[in-house]
C-alpha cells in the first residue's frame, strides 16, 4: 500500500530541513514545538536544531507518504511543500489570534 523509498525520504527530509532554517533565518520559524515542551530551551541553538529535526522527519515521512514520489524533483516538492504550507498555515494561526 505505502511504499518508501529510501533515497527519496532522504531528499525530502534534507528539502525540509533546509527550508525549515531558511525559515527560520528571517525570524519566523514554520512551527514553534520546543517552546510549548520547555520554554526555556526554545530560543537555543540546539532547541532550534531539534525542533528542525523533528520536522523534518514528520515532513519527510508525511511528504513521502502522500506525494509518492518518482523523482528525485519530486521529493525536494514534497519537502519544500510541506515546510512551505505548515510555515503558511502557522503564520496565518498566528496573525488571526493576534489581530
Amino acid at each position: 500500500m505505502f511504499k518508501i523509498d529510501i533515497s527519496y525520504y532522504l531528499i525530502c527530509f534534507v528539502a525540509a530541513f533546509a527550508l525549515y532554517f531558511k525559515l527560520h533565518e528571517k525570524g519566523n520559524p514554520p512551527v514553534r514545538v520546543v517552546a510549548h515542551i520547555n520554554p526555556a530551551w526554545a530560543d537555543s541553538g540546539w532547541g532550534r536544531f531539534f525542533e528542525a529535526i523533528i520536522f523534518a522527519l514528520l515532513g519527510a515521512i508525511l511528504g513521502t507518504l502522500i506525494t509518492s514520489p518518482n523523482t528525485p524533483a519530486q521529493a525536494v516538492s514534497a519537502g519544500l511543500g510541506w515546510t512551505g504550507l505548515l510555515s503558511s498555515a502557522s503564520n496565518a494561526g498566528e496573525e488571526a489570534s493576534n489581530g
